[in-house]
């Protein structure tokens, strides 16, 4: 299905502010159990926080605000829920009306507060409370420069992510790289806010794909791809780039697992440069491109020129709403070990690295035999959103943009925490890594689908 003619509007009022977020060096920064170094050592580019916040123009509905925020995840989750917390408490927004999406990057720090004995764990704690006042300085600064703005949304194509689910011949088993033989969901939804004024006051980029392009060699701090591409479309419209992680849990970028942070600025440029041909062919504020006739001249030329909204469109474009709904997936009986007994089994770090992953997702799993999964739902106009805290493949937001192909559809990853990974039905049983690591049973992804459908058709 071609999405690249699909355009959409939402008219409110919008902030946008921003910290900088980046951790100190010698921070605890191990996310790779091949890594052979336990802080950072430098950084190769800021990590940042930057808020969108909307409101209505003509109701009384509350305060939404979008957050992008340059961090991996949160092995230890009370540190996130205290984290989310704090910043609700703080801002007085509603619950539903917050959404922190994590770019993911694996070249942070490793935020847990609970891990006391490694070398620059004392920075951690204190990283957190910064996080947590950077994030409510910036939704605050946004709130107080919110103006009337136009938000315009569309589809590009970028080849940055591949499929990452390979089958490796020479050990007999699936392994997560680069995989040639399966197409990727290669879809990027831009939007540009305008200003009435017709200035630019933001750009959102959402794509799925790993930030995995620095390893286990890299011993910077960075925010991958994701940190060029939002210089270069910066530099392009001189305004503020949130980059929103979808749903990435089998796409990564064709080249990663390096540690020469040029590749990931070159991964990054790749996705700056689609974006920005996606954001040029967007439409004006508030127009359609329409009919308008036929010239006669050597040939019958019909004729299309853009024309503003009529009022039922401008109506439409104004409507906010957001809600959110539990999806009750059923947990695993136990969790399993990533590498299952008698395979090629890795060296003991990276095996001390994969069994603590294990014991900090079941302490955030509890006991339980069901885990009531949050999904978000947000109406911005023409605009769908959904945000899920787990990492689904890409197939969720393939069939919601089939489904829902009049209108564009936001859909985010890793927000407001995450647990592991949502594989499909067929993936369980195949050794991959994705379906090993999640503690959910199957049918976790085609359950969270289903009732996502349900809730954007519901708004």
């Amino acid at each position: 299905m071609n999405l690249t003619r699909i355009h959409g509007f939402t008219h409110c009022a919008v902030g946008v502010a921003r910290r900088g977020v980046t951790p100190p060096v010698g921070i605890y920064a191990r996310s790779w159990g091949a890594a052979r170094h336990d802080v950072a050592e430098g950084v190769h580019r800021p990590l940042t926080v930057t808020t969108l916040v909307m409101r209505s123009l003509y109701a009384d509905e509350p305060t939404l605000a979008l957050v992008a925020l340059d961090v991996g995840w949160f092995p230890y989750l009370p540190d996130e829920r205290q984290m989310r917390s704090a910043v609700l408490n703080a801002t007085g927004l509603d619950e539903d009306a917050l959404l922190i999406n994590f770019s993911h990057t694996h070249a942070g720090p490793y935020l847990n507060s609970q891990i006391t004995d490694k070398p620059g764990a004392h920075f951690i704690e204190p990283y957190l409370n910064d996080l947590t006042g950077a994030l409510v300085e910036a939704i605050i600064e946004a709130r107080n420069a919110m103006r009337p703005a136009w938000i315009t949304y569309g589809y590009g194509r970028c080849a940055l992510a591949a499929n990452r689910d390979f089958w490796a011949p020479d050990v007999g088993r699936y392994a997560c790289g680069y995989n040639p033989a399966t197409p990727a969901d290669d879809t990027v939804l831009v939007a540009r806010v305008t200003g009435e004024d017709g200035a630019i006051i933001a750009i959102l980029v959402n794509y799925a794909c790993h930030p995995t392009t620095l390893a286990w060699q890299n011993r910077l701090l960075s925010p991958d791809y994701v940190g060029a591409m939002r210089d270069t479309l910066e530099s392009i419209y001189g305004a503020p780039c949130l980059f929103l992680y979808g749903a990435a849990g089998d796409l990564g970028p064709r080249e990663g697992f390096v540690g020469d942070p040029a590749v990931a600025d070159r991964n990054g440029r790749q996705l700056a440069y689609a974006a920005a041909a996606a954001i040029e062919a967007l439409p004006p504020p508030a127009s359609r491109f329409l009919y308008t006739g036929v010239v006669a001249s050597g040939a019958n030329l019909a004729t299309w020129e853009y024309r503003p909204l009529d009022p039922a469109d401008r109506a439409r474009c104004a409507t906010l709403r957001q809600q959110c709904a539990i999806v009750p997936l059923q947990r695993k009986p136990m969790l399993e070990p990533i590498d299952p007994p008698g395979a090629n089994r890795g060296d003991p770090i990276a095996e001390a690295e994969k069994a603590s992953r294990r014991k900090w997702l079941q302490a955030a799993l509890g006991d339980e035999s069901v885990y009531p999964m949050t999904l978000w739902f947000w109406r911005l106009g023409d605009a769908l959103l959904v945000a899920c805290p787990n990492e689904a493949y890409a197939q969720m937001q393939i069939e919601l943009r089939a489904r829902f192909h009049h209108q564009p559809v936001l859909v985010l990853g890793c927000t407001n925490g995450t647990l592991g990974y949502l594989p499909p039905r067929d993936a369980y049983g195949s050794g991959l890594y994705q379906e090993q690591q999640s503690p959910f049973l199957p049918g976790c992804l085609e359950q969270t689908i289903a009732a996502a459908i349900s809730g954007l058709e519901h708004l």
